[in-house]
């Protein structure tokens, strides 16, 4: 009798329901997750719709780490849930909208010489980090990089936020990662 007793409450430590109660479900999300946290969540994104259509795309669950490399290679999911597709791009990000929500930086033209021509990379984040650079007082250089920056001692008419290329050489430091 007492083996019995053990078994049937191993069978009740070990049952798939003892286990599914232990799992949280994934967190949906309005709009596209952009991987902070820890890199192992996995976050979903509730359907979007799919352009000249009423319908919806799946909803569509990843990693937070999925999530992250995807908005760091400037892309996204289409609302099919499969196609990677870019995400848009601005001149000059300021945080608004979604305090989450992914906004891309137009890379920055680095202008080698008059004949050769260079751009800086796409710089994806969320719009919380575009938010705190202009309230810091920052800017974000070329390469992704954030800089402290003085407007005051870089000249009248300097304009870090809309020139990111000004002010180079007066680096103060790195702000660290923005997640």
């Amino acid at each position: 009798m007492r083996h019995a007793i053990v078994g049937a409450l191993i069978a009740c430590l070990f049952s798939l329901e003892a286990f599914a109660a232990s799992v949280t479900d994934p967190v949906t999300l309005p709009i596209t997750p952009n991987g902070s946290g820890d890199p192992d969540t996995i976050v979903c994104r509730a359907p979007q719709r799919i352009a000249d259509s009423d319908q919806f795309g799946p909803t569509v669950c990843v990693s937070n780490h999925e999530w992250r490399q995807m908005a760091t290679k400037g892309k996204t999911l289409a609302p099919d849930g499969k196609t990677p597709i870019d995400l848009p791009t601005m001149d000059n990000p300021k945080g608004d909208g979604d305090p989450d929500a992914v906004t891309c930086r137009t890379p920055v033209d680095l202008q080698i010489t008059d004949h050769i021509r260079r751009f800086g990379p796409k710089i994806c984040q969320p719009n919380h980090f575009w938010a705190d650079v202009i309230k810091n007082h920052q800017m974000v250089d070329p390469f992704g990089v954030v800089r402290a920056t003085s407007v005051t001692s870089m000249g009248q008419g300097s304009d870090p936020y809309h020139n990111p290329t000004q002010g180079l050489g007066r680096q103060m430091g790195n702000s660290g990662a923005p997640f």
